[in-house]
């Protein structure tokens, strides 16, 4: 049974912990453990981006609500999502595999043509991995090497007191699709939420523009839950931020699903992971700017960067205003995503 130290004892502690007395030997490292990505020294026009990630079965998905090809393309495109969030172009991937001796034939050859139906929409070219068998569930272990014009990688350590924060598209809608999954009943409506769990859409082009343009001081990309993805960002940035409930985006049947899955919506909103939408923060003389710009998916206002000394809140609909504590997605808290 875990203490109560055991129990706030939680992912980043540890990768703290781990990584705190790393030391780095190569002269060509831009930027290290504690982003998205690995901003590493490459051309004279470009740098490159270097990340890797992880989906182990009973953790990150169930067999019972996934197909194996919707494995292998969930286990990419969520992981192409790192890329996305410092503006880069993603080129190459890596990818290893541990199946159960079970799912050695058919399935298996289902999993990797969802990786490689991933990698063809987005071009990224499949460079090598390696294959194991695996005593437990399946594995899926992807590493990817992107580029960024030199000097234009986003970090999450840019943002500043005055700074919006932006996110795209819609929120909590990956969340209440598991949510949807786990029902023993079907839902009217759910369907939308259940692909969205399912096939995650890396937001590749709007993190380019956002990257290029300079238009974004900070980023990063919605993987544990806004909640805690935003205490990263501003941990990073040395800042504090309030964050607006009235002006996160919902798409105009999240109240129904929610109400019929017994879900708090705003709960969900903050804390429901795997969105892999984008979020970031814009100096106020680049608003214009952002407003003129042609983006490939929609973005919406919903905070504001404050100094460190303000803490982390959310404004309630009604005025009000409350702490905003870290509800998201987290290995080594008693929880589970799936």
């Amino acid at each position: 049974m875990r203490n109560k130290k055991d129990q706030a004892f939680g992912e980043f502690d540890l990768i703290e912990q781990m990584t705190g007395s790393v030391r780095i030997f190569s002269k060509n490292l831009r930027t290290g453990i504690g982003d998205d990505c690995a901003v590493i020294a490459g051309s004279e026009a470009y740098d490159l981006l270097l990340t890797s990630d992880l989906i182990i079965e009973k953790v990150h998905f169930d067999r019972r609500w996934f197909l194996p090809e919707q494995i292998g393309g969930k286990a990419f495109l969520g992981s192409l999502s790192d890329i996305a969030a410092m503006g880069g172009l993603p080129e190459f991937a890596l990818v290893s595999l541990a199946v159960p001796v079970s799912v050695a034939g058919k399935e298996a050859e289902a999993l990797y043509r969802g990786i490689r139906k991933a990698a063809e929409q987005f071009e990224v070219t499949l460079a090598g991995g390696d294959l194991s068998r695996s005593d437990g569930g399946i594995l899926v272990d992807i590493m990817h090497l992107g580029r960024v014009e030199k000097d234009r990688a986003v970090l999450r350590s840019g943002a500043r007191p005055g700074d919006r924060i932006f996110v795209s598209g819609t929120l909590g809608e990956s969340a209440l699709g598991l949510h949807a999954l786990q029902s023993d009943h079907k839902v009217e409506g759910a369907d939308l939420f259940i692909r969205r769990q399912r096939l995650p859409e890396p937001r590749i082009g709007l993190g380019r523009i956002l990257g290029s343009e300079r238009l974004a001081s900070a980023m990063i990309d919605l993987s544990d839950g806004l909640s805690s993805d935003l205490g990263h960002l501003c941990k990073s940035s040395g800042v504090g931020a309030r964050v607006r409930l009235r002006d996160l985006p919902v798409s105009k049947t999240y109240q129904k699903v929610c109400m019929a899955l017994s879900v708090e919506p705003m709960s969900n909103l903050l804390h429901g992971g795997e969105d892999y939408e984008l979020l970031f923060t814009v100096r106020p003389g680049d608003l214009m700017r952002l407003s003129q710009a042609s983006l490939p998916v929609p973005v919406v206002e919903v905070g504001e960067i404050l100094p460190v000394s303000e803490g982390l809140s959310v404004e309630f609909p009604d005025g009000g205003s409350g702490e905003l504590s870290s509800g998201g997605y987290d290995h080594f808290r008693i929880q589970d995503r799936i």
